[in-house]
């Protein structure tokens, strides 16, 4: 299996079959504006104190794919996560949002993850055709960690809680396997051993809490 990132996982789920994703689906675009944040805190690239974030260390040439997150970041550090959020979900321009799926898209290119076409006016749009089973190993992974006795690992808790708030959940588990998958990311939350899993859970809970106000 190749080697995704939590962010590259959630963006293969979200992808619809002809490669398109919209941005003016909020719900899934702030979670992968999300899923970046996340992403960049738990490798202690990003730090943050209290609500604001700041660079700690440069970016690794193998993340490259969330510079669009990284370098807003940098440019305006410290700076409130909402604010960054705000560059990716509520702009007037789609440029950063955009730039962010791009990059994105690339990464699993060059990972055969995704095949790269033209599709939409005039052939204008850049399409991500997901790779079918590379889909189906990620479902497998969350089905057998979370729904099953074995090790938990922490990218795909992140992954599942992020699935489950752009509502991608329901396209791969039925409704009683949603419903166990659920419960058992709040019994992890739970658990004080899994004091990094139940800070990055947090991070999305508190951001799709100010997307569903900036938008209400």
């Amino acid at each position: 299996m190749k080697n995704l990132s939590t962010t590259q996982q959630y963006f293969l789920c979200v992808l619809k079959k002809n490669g398109k994703i919209s941005s003016l689906e909020m719900e899934k675009t702030t979670c992968l504006a999300a899923s970046a944040i996340v992403e960049l805190l738990m490798d202690n690239i990003l730090t943050l104190d209290g609500k604001k974030l700041s660079v700690q260390a440069p970016l690794p040439e193998d993340k490259s794919y969330l510079r669009q997150v990284y370098y807003v970041v940098m440019k305006k550090q410290p700076v409130k996560f909402e604010s960054v959020m705000e560059y990716f979900s509520f702009n007037f321009t789609d440029k950063y949002m955009d730039g962010l799926i791009e990059d994105i898209g690339e990464s699993l290119v060059n990972l055969g993850c995704v095949q790269k076409e033209k599709g939409g006016f005039m052939n204008g749009k850049t399409l991500y055709i997901p790779n079918a089973d590379d889909v189906d190993h990620i479902v497998q992974n969350i089905r057998a960690e979370l729904l099953e006795e074995g090790e938990i690992s922490e990218d795909i808790v992140v992954l599942t809680a992020l699935l489950n708030k752009s509502g991608d959940l329901q396209r791969y588990f039925s409704s009683y396997e949603k419903q166990a998958l659920k419960k058992r990311l709040e019994e992890i939350r739970e658990n004080p051993q899994n004091e990094l899993i139940r800070k990055a859970t947090e991070y999305i809970d508190t951001l799709f809490l100010l997307f569903i106000v900036a938008i209400s």
